[in-house]
């Protein structure tokens, strides 16, 4: 309902105007008078005749007793000019069809002005880029003439321009002026080609400090030649044993705790350390180690050589003894996510990880990064920035090295948002989310009911079919990689585990929330302060839960994956702050709290396969289905089917047959690339310029870099020696006390 605020002396003049008509029409020309001063098109109904009807005849019959003079009346209408009267309309009186007039000739006006508003400001960019150009003429022609004008007062005065010396010049003056006369000695001595000669380099005489200089003209000499020879300071293939492999770990030192050139050069001048210019001789080199250049995409991106990455990384396994001539078979893993970097850029990380060593393919260290682009996940940014990547992983399945044949077999995994970007179908929430099968999300619940598998070949039939079809199962663009087939496309057990746990979480909070009875915008919240002191309790801190001033509670942080595991080792202190909630009976509280112990037994049950492509026995396959399947009967007659997720749908229908294909799912683990995430946002943030490539050296580029740097060092097996941490609660080495075991 809405009230229409009628001013009462516009009614007293249709009252007076139509004092000798009847009732009824005095009614109607209230009615007609409202409808065209409002600009509305309102239906006549009984109700709306009632209430005028009524407020017309208290007006008539107030001026019938009055019986007012006009100068009564004028005074009347003067007193009650500020007055309104309510005009109450329900929604249901106002005429549609008028209503989608006004509409459509709204919207046409709106086009007009968009259209009139595109010209405009296609005017004005042409106008700013005119004004520029001729602010860039006319600084010129300033310029010009300043130049001008002092030469015509030498002129005028007999003065003769007398040129700076090479001494007395800027230093990047001295830098160009050296390069042009190294160019052109190569050109003069190039005649020394024709008898198998090349002109290494050549000394000059400095006239002004009468001293002599080497000029180097050959950069880069093969087989431990020298390198460019700067006076007083030695090249690295000169430098002992001892001195290259101290310099190495200095630069592995000064990468990974983002020490600035000028921090080192401080230190350097009052210690033996080697000078700024010995290491940048070794990081010139070391950047070089795998090529890398810009990606096709329209926004900024880097990628690295993925074939050069793996043949280094192969040779490095083969010296360690992983893979060799009966191990000849390499699995490689092609990873991506998603990360904030700062409050602005957005990165988009895809790294590859050889998971033949099982040490390092769930940690960081194990995960090289290979393309890094300054976008957001999504099918549209992915897919040009990821063209040469996909012909490296079609054609680079095959290397020999010393003699041994390997064969490469490439994975694909992630979280769910990127392989159903990567494999081009719709959202986590559509209704044909998995990536392995149909089944839709209204038959999750069902374990009977057995989705048809997908293929690639189905994905790029279904993706061509109008979105009308029945049959296109949210298949929305084609595969980005088609050369990695679905059994090969494997979710990792890290958002496998927190996704479902967050639920549960979820589920937690939602029975703090009623009991607090946030709803009604209480000011105490006894429950939600035990559920927070439980978890710092538990160890786990910066967890707090304030209530909206809309009602309901803010959402607190997400939890880590550590931070997860100490919940799950404390729910006896959840069922207590269950129990105080009084929200469900006991039998529904020991109900869920088995819900939340069989899917950490389920859990712990996937992670304890763990080699890669051995044979799994069948009554541990069936053994985790059983349990799973029996996992989600109780979770769906607690909490309903409409909360199950894609996850959930995984869990049961998918991860038995993953394990039995692939004999572990717990090396597919992300844990790795999410640490990754955080290492190059520091990166980003304290080791480059956080340029764009407009002048020098763009910020990707040097990320670029200083990961070839880093896999240079790993090639050369510079590592840092780390101190083994000791426990003050427990006493033990290995951890620290935020993740002691005993705590």
């Amino acid at each position: 309902m809405e009230n229409l605020n009628i001013s009462k002396n516009f009614i007293l003049d249709i009252v007076l105007q139509s004092a000798s008509l009847e009732l009824s029409t005095i009614v109607e020309n209230v009615f007609n008078a409202i409808s065209q001063e409002r600009s509305v098109d309102l239906i006549f109904t009984d109700r709306m005749r009632l209430q005028i009807k009524t407020y017309v005849c208290s007006v008539r019959s107030y001026l019938k007793k009055a019986r007012l003079s006009k100068k009564a009346l004028t005074a009347l209408k003067k007193r009650d000019e500020s007055k309104v009267w309510s005009f109450k309309v329900l929604l249901s009186e106002y005429s549609i069809s008028a209503a989608r007039e006004q509409c459509t000739l709204l919207l046409l006006e709106n086009s007009v002005l968009r259209k009139t508003v595109g010209r405009v400001k296609g005017k004005l960019k042409k106008l700013k880029g005119k004004y520029k150009a001729r602010k860039q003429k006319l600084s010129k022609l300033r310029t010009l003439q300043k130049k001008v004008s002092l030469d015509i007062l030498r002129r005028a005065k007999g003065m003769k321009k007398v040129p700076k010396s090479f001494d007395a010049s800027s230093r990047s003056w001295r830098h160009k002026l050296r390069t042009s006369v190294k160019d052109k000695c190569k050109v003069v001595l190039s005649f020394l080609g024709l008898s198998n000669y090349d002109a290494y380099d050549i000394t000059v005489k400095n006239k002004t400090t009468k001293k002599f200089e080497t000029i180097t003209l050959i950069d880069d000499v093969a087989n431990g030649a020298k390198t460019t020879h700067v006076p007083g300071v030695r090249a690295s293939a000169g430098l002992s044993k001892e001195k290259l492999e101290l310099i190495r770990l200095l630069i592995l030192i000064k990468d990974q705790n983002n020490m600035s050139d000028r921090a080192y050069a401080a230190v350097a001048s009052i210690t033996d350390l080697p000078s700024l210019y010995a290491l940048k001789l070794e990081m010139d080199r070391a950047n070089k180690c795998v090529p890398f250049k810009k990606t096709p995409g329209k926004e900024p991106g880097i990628e690295r050589d993925l074939e050069t990455i793996i043949r280094t990384k192969i040779d490095i396994l083969a010296e360690e003894g992983i893979v060799g001539r009966e191990n000849n078979k390499v699995f490689v893993k092609i990873s991506g996510d998603g990360t904030q970097v700062g409050k602005v850029n957005h990165f988009v990380n895809v790294t590859c990880t050889l998971l033949n060593d099982s040490n390092t393919a769930t940690s960081e260290s194990g995960h090289e990064p290979v393309i890094i682009i300054n976008g957001d996940e999504k099918y549209d940014v992915l897919k040009p920035h990821l063209t040469n990547l996909v012909k490296t992983v079609e054609t680079f399945t095959k290397y020999a090295s010393n003699g041994i044949d390997y064969e490469i077999v490439y994975y694909l995994a992630g979280d769910y948002k990127f392989l159903l970007e990567v494999l081009g179908l719709g959202a986590a929430n559509s209704n044909y989310s998995c990536i392995y099968c149909t089944k839709p999300k209204s038959q999750y619940h069902d374990c009977d009911i057995i989705g048809q598998l997908r293929t690639l070949e189905d994905i790029l039939e279904c993706a061509k079919k109008p979105d009308s079809s029945k049959t296109k199962y949210c298949c929305k663009r084609d595969p980005i990689f088609t050369s990695i087939p679905l059994d090969r496309v494997v979710i990792d057990t890290l958002h496998l585990f927190l996704r479902i746990s967050d639920r549960l979480m979820e589920h937690l909070i939602r029975d703090c929330e009623t009991a607090d009875k946030l709803q009604r915008k209480t000011k105490k919240t006894p429950h939600m302060d035990a559920l927070a002191s439980m978890l710092k309790d538990c160890g786990i801190c910066g967890v707090s839960f304030f209530a909206s001033s809309e009602g309901g509670v803010k959402k607190p942080r997400d939890l880590r994956g550590p931070e997860k595991l100490k919940l799950f080792a404390n729910l006896s202190k959840v069922e207590e702050v269950m129990r105080k909630c009084n929200q469900r009976s006991e039998e529904e509280v020991l109900d869920v709290m088995s819900v939340w112990r069989e899917f950490y037994a389920v859990y712990n049950l996937i992670c304890s396969f763990k080699t890669l492509g051995c044979l799994v026995d069948d009554d541990g396959i069936e053994q985790l289905r059983t349990l799973s399947r029996q996992w989600l009967a109780m979770y769906t007659g607690i909490f309903t089917s409409r909360h199950i997720t894609p996850y959930m749908h995984l869990l049961v229908d998918h991860v038995p047959t993953l394990i039995r294909v692939h004999g572990s799912l717990d090396i597919f683990n992300a844990q790795g690339l999410e640490k990754k995430n955080h290492v190059i946002s520091i990166d980003y943030s304290k080791s480059t310029n956080h340029r764009r490539g407009e002048h020098g050296i763009d910020s990707l580029s040097q990320l670029a870099q200083k990961y070839n740097r880093k896999l240079d060092s790993l090639k050369q097996h510079i590592q840092i020696q780390k101190r083994l941490r000791t426990c003050s609660h427990c006493h033990k080495t290995g951890h620290d006390i935020r993740l002691c075991p005993d705590k």
